[in-house]
């Protein structure tokens, strides 16, 4: 029988394996799939899933949540297919309670920005296999598509 030759990982490889790594020690609460359903860029897809994320903090800590950082949700998400059926993955994480108001109040966010849009919220129980899974795409090429709260990125210090 013939041994199969490995090959040593490509630099794709490498990183989609890193990116799997960081998403699992994440260990996300959520794992949730934003339909658009229509044709549209991925800035505007972007730009309307921050929109969403600011009117879910709004809801789940009040009018002041742009004050309270360390209290907002946390989450790691990823553009695919942009050509065609355009939808991002994300990977929340949050408290309890939040998870539970998440999921009452998601749905109603969402079809308030898409018209027509949907979402698959489901509970997180292998966080590697679901970082496997949103990290299929995903490439040093293609980075731009990872997505990271406005709220965490570092600004330059003065």
């Amino acid at each position: 029988m013939a041994q199969a030759t490995q090959h040593p990982p490509t630099r794709g490889e490498k990183y989609r394996a890193e990116c799997i790594r960081w998403m699992a020690d994440f260990t996300p609460d959520l794992f949730v799939t934003f339909a658009f359903n229509r044709s549209i860029s991925m800035d505007e897809a972007q730009a309307i899933f921050e929109k969403f994320h600011g009117y879910l903090d709004r809801k789940l800590i009040g009018r002041a949540f742009l004050r309270r950082p360390d209290k907002r949700t946390d989450y790691i998400a990823t553009i695919e297919k942009p050509d065609t059926n355009i939808h991002i993955h994300a990977l929340f994480k949050m408290s309890k309670i939040q998870k539970l108001r998440f999921c009452l109040i998601a749905d109603r966010i969402w079809e308030t920005l898409v018209k027509g849009g949907n979402l698959n919220i489901q509970t997180v129980h292998c966080a590697e296999g679901v970082a496997n899974y949103i990290t299929k795409e995903l490439r040093p090429e293609t980075s731009d598509r990872l997505l990271l709260p406005l709220h965490k990125e570092v600004s330059p210090s003065r």
